[in-house]
């Protein structure tokens, strides 16, 4: 199949708000491609999702090869047309079609395009990883390098790209909507799920140790719109950590983080703490930073833990860590997923006991109604905790959805009054409105952005509010505007923190959009000080820390002082490929 018909019909998706024409053109070129083999079909699903920015190919090199696919020395003229567009595919194409250039004799390939993706995978410098992005762009048409582009860099945006993209599979191959769902929750990987559909084999879709499956989700209880079955439900506290799974497959242990990318190697702790798990198992739940006396410590600590791989010894001794289990989706060689939480909880209850302490399961508590919700609320937080998840006891583990079977209850710390000062498209079904804002506060006559939101308005709201912002633009590049500042909002927020990402020097955690303050004016917002005194009321109570600077990274080649060869045995093979 030809890489153009895709990109013909990722066009098409994009042009249109209609949700099932989206669908329509996609089942299209992903029917077509089923019929070149399941090589062009993998492809054309993760194309289709820009699912190939895991590739590491980097700003830099993509523009230096569309700079020589024009035949130029720099790439001056890209950078203005990508900061006027926003988005450097599109500048590309733009750039490329007004050359005017005859259609290529040899047309590239779907093929073509699952060629380069294993050698970039396997390319071991910038130079060969850049050498091999200018030989697939000079093949291609403006059309298709601009997709290409979109893809490579995960900028593809043609709207709410996976749930359309899921949706296609199950109309191209005739396949229930509602088993793609379970396979995709199961598999955590489209490509593999549009396989399985093609070949009728959809049912077969089955966790594996070794390889992740989609995160269950708690819905908040604000937008619970049925009544609770008190005597069906427990109360877990809601822990304010990252959330893993652990798998235990071939006496190798690996951790995958939110994102399903493999955390093994920045958490030996935990892994070593497994050490005694026995057969195949995989366990989800919650990494914490803890102290000494086990209490949680404020995900602000965490950080310091994130995204440092292979830490040392000063490191992990700052900042020790914990894994809390809260649930068993594999034991051996049956999959608990579909069994009732009641029974998922006995038999993590009986494994945790195997494990020498090493892991820690946390309550779950009855609750009886909204008093004892509130008192078991007040104790979760006063222990260090986020707030609590309501489980029903007799639901399956539904990996990918975020249903009623689990509802997330939290309360905002507090709220601010706000202006926005800048405001950006949205993403998704949001792409062509302007939905998300920057906000400010006070600093004596100043105003500092201390946060942004993009939840908590209805779709009537945004839409007054984008055509405001048209209107007020004072500055713009792509989809980022800067706006003359008159939209008061009231904000609340989880928590927050120190930051250097704004001005302010601090940042709100988990920002929702409360209201819009049309009662006020620019000079009721709220100021710095009052943040700095929300901040260290914060600190008073012990959900957050003054932050404190972690070790710098030993230098490579040094020896690892953190854990011995053998324990990191435990954690095999972390350098083979990500999963998708």
């Amino acid at each position: 199949m030809q890489f153009a018909r895709l990109c013909e019909a990722l066009e098409t998706a994009k042009g249109t708000s209609s949700r099932n024409a989206k669908v329509a053109a996609i089942a299209g070129a992903l029917s077509e491609a089923s019929n070149a083999g399941t090589l062009e079909l993998r492809m054309a699903v993760r194309v289709s999702l820009g699912d190939l920015s895991r590739l590491g190919v980097g700003w830099r090199a993509l523009a230096g090869a569309i700079a020589a696919r024009l035949g130029e020395t720099t790439d001056v003229a890209l950078v203005e047309a990508t900061r006027r567009l926003g988005d450097l595919g599109d500048a590309a194409e733009e750039l490329i079609a007004k050359r005017n250039e005859e259609a290529h004799t040899e047309p590239l390939l779907l093929a073509d395009v699952a060629k380069l993706v294993d050698e970039l995978r396997s390319a071991t410098s910038r130079a060969r990883r850049a050498a091999l992005i200018t030989a697939a762009l000079t093949r291609s048409s403006a059309l298709e390098v601009k997709f290409l582009v979109k893809a490579l860099s995960g900028e593809l945006r043609i709207g709410a790209a996976p749930g359309v993209v899921l949706l296609a599979i199950a109309k191209a191959f005739e396949t229930p909507e509602a088993d793609v769902r379970r396979a995709h929750g199961l598999l955590a990987d489209l490509a593999e799920v549009a396989v399985l559909a093609f070949e009728k084999r959809i049912t077969e879709a089955a966790v594996k140790p070794g390889r992740p499956l989609a995160f269950m989700l708690a819905t908040p209880i604000e937008t619970v719109k049925t009544p609770i079955e008190w005597a069906q439900v427990v109360a877990e506290e809601k822990l304010d950590g990252v959330r893993a799974q652990i798998h235990v497959h071939s006496g190798q242990v690996t951790i995958f983080a939110r994102g399903l990318e493999r955390v093994t190697e920045s958490f030996p702790d935990v892994a070593v703490a497994m050490k005694h798990a026995k057969g195949e198992l995989v366990l989800d739940g919650e990494i914490l930073a803890i102290q000494p006396d086990g209490r949680p410590r404020p995900f602000q600590a965490l950080q310091m833990r994130l995204n440092r791989k292979n830490p040392d010894a000063d490191l992990i001794a700052l900042v020790p860590v914990a894994f809390v289990a809260f649930d068993v989706l594999v034991r051996g060689s049956e999959s608990l997923v579909d069994k009732p939480w009641r029974e998922r909880r006995a038999a993590l209850e009986e494994i945790v006991k195997g494990l020498d302490g090493s892991i820690t399961v946390k309550e779950a508590a009855t609750i009886d109604g909204p008093e004892a919700l509130d008192a078991a609320f007040d104790r979760a937080r006063k222990a260090g905790n986020e707030g609590l998840v309501l489980k029903r006891t007799d639901a399956p583990y539904e990996a990918g959805k975020r249903g009623q079977s689990w509802l997330k209850v939290k309360k905002a710390t507090a709220t601010l009054d706000v202006v926005v000062t800048a405001a950006e498209q949205g993403h998704g079904g949001r792409a062509k409105v302007i939905s998300d804002y920057t906000f400010a506060v006070w600093k004596d006559d100043k105003l500092v952005d201390v946060g942004k939101a993009y939840s908590g308005l209805t779709d009537a709201e945004i839409d007054t509010l984008s055509r405001h912002f048209v209107d007020t633009t004072i500055e713009q590049r792509g989809g980022w505007r800067r706006v003359r500042p008159e939209i008061i909002l009231e904000v609340g927020f989880d928590g927050i923190q120190r930051s250097d990402r704004h001005e302010s020097g601090f940042a709100l955690r988990f920002p929702r959009i409360l209201k819009i303050r049309t009662d006020k004016t620019i000079d009721e917002c709220d100021t710095l000080e009052t943040v700095e005194a929300l901040f260290l009321a914060q600190i008073a109570s012990g959900h957050r820390e003054e932050p404190i600077e972690a070790p710098k990274p030993a230098p490579k080649g040094s020896k690892k002082k953190a854990l011995s060869d053998n324990q990191l045995s435990l954690f095999g093979d972390d350098k083979s490929p990500k999963p998708k």
